[in-house]
C-alpha cells in the first residue's frame, strides 16, 4: 500500500474545486481555504461581478488558476450548462462543495407555499441536481471526486420559525447517505459538514434586531465553547473533507458546531 506522507495528502494541487455561493460568507472563506491548498477554483454565485473578483483575487494570492460563473442555484438548466462550461474550461471536476442557501426565519403557520418553493430550489433541489450534473462529470471523466455539502445543526434537530429550513438541512443529510451509497463504486465520496450558526454578514444584518441580538448573544452563552462559529471553522473543516486525509470517510455528517449537538 502506497502511503503518503501529510503534506501529500493536504494537497489538492491541480485538481479543481466547484463552490457554490463562494463570493462571500462562508463560501468565500471555503474557496480560500482549498485555493491555499493548491486547489484551482470555480467561483459559482449569483453575483457574477462579485464572482470573477473573488476569482480574480483568489489567483494572485494563491498562484492558482480560478474563474468566476453566474448561477442561479434554483434554475436547473443554468445549472446543467455551469457544469458543461466548467468542464469545457478546467476538464474534470474533483471536488464540489454545495454551499450556496438561504436561511429566511418564518413561523411554521406563516409559511406559504410560495416561501416553501423558494427555499427547496435552492436549499435541496439546486444541491440535488447539481450534484448529479457534477457525479455523472466525475463518473464520465473517472475522476474520484468528492461532493461536500453544508447542512447545518438543523439537520440533526429543529430550530424555531424554521420549519421549511430544517427539512431542507434534513434532507440534506440524507441525500449525502444515498449519494455514499449510490456513487461509492465509481471511488465518489459524499460528506455533509452541518455548522451551528455562522458569524457572517447575514448574522449580523440580523443582529440589528435588539431581540434578535440578544437571543444570538443567549444562544452563544450557552455552547460549551461560548462562541457562533466563523467562516474559517467551517471552512477548515471543508479543508479537511476535501483533502486527502478523509479518503475512507462517506456518508457521514460532521457537526461543526461548538459542542451544540452535545446539549
Amino acid at each position: 500500500m502506497e502511503t503518503k506522507t501529510i503534506i501529500e495528502l493536504i494537497s489538492l494541487k491541480g485538481k479543481l474545486a466547484v463552490i457554490t455561493g463562494a463570493a462571500q460568507g462562508i463560501g468565500l472563506q471555503i474557496a480560500n481555504r482549498l485555493a491555499e491548498m493548491g486547489a484551482n477554483v470555480a467561483i459559482a454565485d449569483l453575483n457574477e461581478e462579485k464572482a470573477k473578483q473573488t476569482a480574480s483575487e483568489l489567483a494572485k494570492k494563491y498562484a492558482v488558476t480560478a474563474k468566476g460563473y453566474a448561477v442561479d442555484i434554483s434554475n436547473v438548466r443554468k445549472l446543467e450548462a455551469l457544469v458543461k462550461a466548467i468542464g469545457d474550461d478546467f476538464g474534470t471536476i474533483d471536488i464540489l462543495v454545495n454551499n450556496a442557501g438561504v436561511y429566511p426565519m418564518m413561523s411554521l403557520r406563516d409559511i406559504k407555499e410560495k416561501d416553501f418553493d423558494f427555499l427547496m430550489s435552492i436549499n435541496l433541489k439546486g444541491v440535488f441536481m447539481l450534484s448529479q450534473f457534477v457525479s455523472e462529470h466525475m463518473i464520465t471523466s473517472k475522476t474520484p471526486g468528492k461532493i461536500i455539502n453544508i447542512a447545518s445543526t438543523a439537520a440533526l434537530k429543529t430550530a424555531g420559525n424554521s420549519a421549511h429550513y430544517v427539512a431542507s438541512k434534513h434532507a440534506i443529510a440524507g441525500l449525502t447517505k444515498s449519494q455514499a451509497v449510490e456513487l461509492g463504486q465509481y471511488g465518489i465520496k459524499a460528506i455533509t459538514v452541518a455548522p451551528t450558526l455562522v458569524d457572517t454578514p447575514g448574522t449580523q444584518k440580523l443582529r440589528e434586531n435588539p431581540d434578535v441580538d440578544k437571543g444570538l448573544k443567549d444562544f452563544e452563552s450557552r455552547l460549551p465553547l461560548q462562541r457562533m462559529a466563523n467562516p474559517d471553522d467551517i471552512a477548515k473543516t471543508v479543508a479537511f473533507a476535501a483533502s486527502g486525509l478523509s479518503d475512507y470517510l462517506t456518508g457521514i455528517l460532521i457537526p461543526v458546531d461548538g459542542g451544540e449537538t452535545a446539549l
